[in-house]
């Protein structure tokens, strides 16, 4: 019986239906083992979709694999060493392979803080996987194998570099071998290359390819996309360093594309400066979407810093031409550069803009990240990089744990900050009225970092308008008035008019807001997708149909209506298309638009509402926005009565700022330690320690909770040793959130690193515990 392998992608940054998880390292190794004779199968574990441990447990014992795999990035590889250890657990006797970029230049001594893993996996992993299962199925020496680590008898073994075969087409497709399962994905990953010849300092794959460029045949690539466009998939994304490196080949692939899989969509990245306007028209033809391009700084100083010399005034041009060809663009920007100060960081910012390019998807900058194998890891000192002094064990880099000569470890945090402030969704949030809670917290919770940015301000008013807080929305804007009298995006806000709304006892017309319930059946069965509780829809917006807001207008508020309409046959929802469906719809308001012309005249009074709604656990459930107007008035008035609104609005307050009002609260609940301390809790997670210390010293610190909630707040206050003490006197067997925070503790307070290795196994073990319990 042939030899099983077992491989785990590990992706909890990204959800199902991304193309990041589709594990396309570890499926290409699969397909190697499996096209000479061995056996194999991949889970994943995702944001969205958990692997869940008995699953795993059930294709250990189904299939009793001789090792699993990883693929091991800085930020997967704590979960990594929790499943290997599970795994461990459960079967002794398999080995643990991990491999990929964090792998490849890490440190030896690596191996010897994760004692769940027995072989590091240097450089690409299909020759060396396959050498590593000949000689564990055969029992032959391991060390013949180039490309491994391993321990043997407690000293390090490296069997030297293994460097992959120069014609790609050697490994065999996991496409083609219908080993990718490709449920709930419409895009899927694709490479044409492997390598680069470039130099950057920040990268690690120029070293790891060894400067040089091997491809992917065009037949193969276009086998593998008719395949893939058969099985649904319409977009394409390839994930190659560089996709036009050779102009030859580029022209080959593409004209091979619009000739042989026409009706595609596709996401490529390149040098701006292996492009023209011919190459781009190309591409276009070819269903080219999205084309991303690495500016890293707009500082011509930094560039040279990182060798990666740009011509800007180039850039943006071709940033321009692509725009022209219909192609939208991506720009890939870092800060915390070498040599780089704040005020150009924020010019690196003032670039993308100025070329409207949408801070979104790759454009969405990041501090740069020092990885095993980068010139900038090798040598920080060179670079100007201070690395703080934390214990880390040697299986992570330095990655953003880093100051720079010219950029302090404030002001770095702070431009990430003004990054995310600017991201698309947070404005497209905002003016959709979605996850309001969420956007103010975090402009609460930075507000000093962020005092000289109109923008955070302006946000911030207009979260306030959405949730009826017109105090503080006037509050914000005579701010902004006084302090930003010349900034656009102010200006724009201020000149108003503003649109508000009032409740009214008449039926609703176009232009008012509808408050209601609704639920849709066909041939009496219950459709899930035409039931919504307590939706707000703004009449003659174009956001309903027609014909169910022409039924809406004839319903008076409190009233309850029964009709039909007929779905229009290219409705998007193919289950409703064309269908007749009977609507039993209840209207709990309508409101009637109030235009305010000037913000001064924003009054808090006047534009009050009362509603009449009492459900505050359906509220909670289905609009969060419309619970807290409706939870604020009452408690103004002093009719909450259940707990878990008083908690609930306390968080509220706290996430929109309102501190006073949170602690007035506070102040209503019984004299009950248990209450009190979930509300020192709100207080830590909204960003308040010494409130929830203040609360703590209320009630005394004698319970594990209260002390454990207690030595967080002081962590948080960077009051590391106090907190150090607090935790070192508690006893909570398996408690996940106190282990975490000794860890957190080791690493901040630069302890033995044998101690940072004892917490982080503490750490794992109570993980692993949850999961064998569950």
């Amino acid at each position: 019986m042939p030899a099983h392998f077992l491989f785990i992608h590990v992706n909890l940054l990204a959800p199902l239906n991304s193309p990041d998880t589709i594990p396309i390292s570890e499926a290409t190794i699969l397909a190697h083992l499996k096209s000479h004779g061995f056996t194999g199968q991949i889970l994943g574990d995702f944001a969205d979709s958990p692997l869940k441990p008995g699953v795993l447990a059930k294709a250990i014992q189904t299939t009793q694999p001789l090792a699993i795999g990883f693929t091991a990035y800085q930020e997967n590889i704590e979960q990594i060493r929790l499943w290997a250890r599970f795994a461990k657990k459960l079967s002794p006797a398999v080995k643990i392979i991990i491999g990929g970029p964090q792998v490849t230049f890490m440190p030896a001594e690596g191996l010897r803080h994760m004692p769940e893993v027995d072989f590091l996996c240097r450089g690409e992993g299909e020759d060396v996987m396959l050498g590593l299962a000949r000689a564990l199925s055969q029992i032959t020496d391991i060390a013949s194998v180039p490309g491994l680590c391993f321990l043997r008898e407690g000293e390090v073994i490296e069997t030297g570099p293994a460097h992959g075969a120069k014609d790609l087409d050697t490994y065999a497709s996991p496409y083609l071998m219908d080993l990718v399962d490709l449920t709930c994905k419409d895009r899927a990953v694709m490479l044409t290359s492997r390598g680069c010849s470039y130099d950057c300092a920040f990268c690690y794959t120029p070293r790891a390819s060894r400067r040089s460029v091997r491809f992917y045949s065009t037949e193969r690539i276009i086998d593998e996309m008719k395949y893939l466009k058969s099985k649904g998939i319409r977009a394409f994304w390839f994930a190659d360093t560089n996709f036009s490196f050779s102009r030859k080949r580029l022209v080959t692939l593409v004209e091979a594309i619009i000739r042989e899989v026409p009706g595609i969509t596709f996401w490529c990245q390149t040098r701006y400066d292996l492009v023209n306007r011919e190459a781009l028209s190309l591409l276009r033809r070819a269903g080219a979407d999205n084309v991303a391009y690495g500016l890293e700084s707009a500082n011509s100083s930094v560039l040279k810093r990182i060798n990666k010399p740009i011509d800007l005034e180039r850039l943006s041009e071709v940033i321009r031409l692509t725009q022209e060809a219909g192609i939208n663009v991506e720009i890939f920007s870092m800060f915390g550069l070498p040599g780089e100060t704040f005020d150009q960081a924020l010019g690196t910012l003032a670039f993308v803009k100025k070329n409207r390019v949408a801070i979104q998807g790759n454009s969405i900058s990041q501090q740069a990240h020092l990885f095993f194998g980068t010139p900038m890891n090798d040598n920080p000192v060179a670079y100007g990089i201070r690395p703080f002094q934390h214990s880390r064990p040697a299986y992570l880099s330095v990655c953003r744990d880093y100051e720079t000569d010219t950029m302090s470890a404030d002001e770095i945090r702070r431009m990430s900050l003004i990054w995310r402030l600017n991201r698309n969704d947070f404005a497209e949030d905002v003016s959709a009225e979605r996850n309001l809670f969420h956007r103010a917290a975090f402009i609460i919770q930075n507000r000093s970092a962020l005092t000289h940015r109109a923008e955070a301000t302006c946000l911030l008013a207009r979260i306030y308008l959405a949730l009826e807080e017109y105090g503080a929305a006037l509050d914000c804007m005579n701010l902004l008035s006084k302090e930003f009298p010349g900034n656009p995006g102010v200006q724009g806000l201020l000149q108003g008019p503003f649109l508000c709304f009032k409740v009214s006892q008449q039926r609703a017309r176009p232009g008012s807001k509808v408050i209601y319930d609704c639920q849709g059946s066909i041939n009496d069965k219950v459709v899930p997708a035409t039931c919504g509780r307590f939706q707000e829809a703004i009449l003659g917006k174009g956001v309903l149909l027609p014909e169910f807001e022409r039924h809406l207008k004839e319903i008076s508020p409190a009233e309850y209506a029964r009709f039909e309409i007929t779905f229009p046959a290219g409705y998007g929802q193919k289950d409703l298309a064309g269908k007749v469906v009977t609507f039993r719809v209840h209207v709990h308001h309508t409101m009637e638009p109030a235009r305010v012309k000037n913000y001064e005249n924003l009054d808090d009074h006047a534009l009050r509402n009362e509603y009449e709604l009492e459900d505050t656990e359906g509220l909670r459930e289905h609009n969060i926005n419309l619970y807290y107007k409706v939870l604020h008035r009452a408690n103004m008035r002093g009719l909450v009565r259940e707990m878990t609104d008083y908690l609930v609005l306390m968080n509220l307050y706290l996430k929109l700022g309102f501190v006073d009002l949170a602690t007035a609260l506070i102040g209503k609940l019984p004299e009950n330690p248990m209450i009190v301390t979930r509300g020192a809790h709100i207080f830590r997670m909204n960003g308040q320690p010494e409130k929830a210390l203040e609360l703590l010293n209320r009630i005394g610190k004698d319970g594990t909770r209260e002390r454990l909630i207690q030595a967080q707040a002081l962590f948080d206050l960077n009051r590391l040793e106090e907190s150090e003490a607090t935790v070192n006197d508690l006893k909570l067997q398996n408690n996940i959130q106190l282990a975490d925070l000794r860890v957190q503790l080791a690493a901040e307070l630069a302890l033995p690193i044998e101690t940072y290795l004892k917490r982080e196994e503490a750490l794992l073990d109570a993980k692993m515990q949850g999961m064998l319990s569950g």
